[in-house]
């Protein structure tokens, strides 16, 4: 048999006997995905949303405080620059990276 007839074969097996017209031989009618869907459709109930949403917001008021609190102890070990006002997070930041460059001079 010659290299050119194999496609012409293999096509014509696969139109004999694979209904290609059609994709309902890939469906299931009772998937696991249809019921997937199903429960997707009908949604959470609110009081579960409610509920969820308000432990979402505990958590991150309790990461907040954490973070603020962090702020907080390392404005205590930076040197005051005479303002009555605390710094904020930024300019925290910055003064600390300032420090810990001019000790590591020091250190040199």
């Amino acid at each position: 048999m010659s290299m050119l007839a194999e496609p012409f074969i293999v096509s014509y097996v696969v139109d004999q006997y694979v209904d290609t017209s059609s994709d309902s031989s890939l469906q299931e009618p009772f998937s696991l995905q249809d019921d997937e869907a199903e429960k997707r459709k009908k949604g959470v109930p609110a009081v579960v949303m409610k509920k969820r949403r308000l432990a979402a917001n505990a958590r991150e008021r309790r990461r907040m405080q954490n973070l603020n609190q962090a702020f907080d102890r390392l404005r205590t070990v930076l040197p005051q620059i005479g303002n009555d006002r605390q710094l904020s997070k930024f300019e925290t930041l910055q003064m600390a990276q300032t420090y810990i460059n001019a000790l590591y001079d020091l250190l040199r």
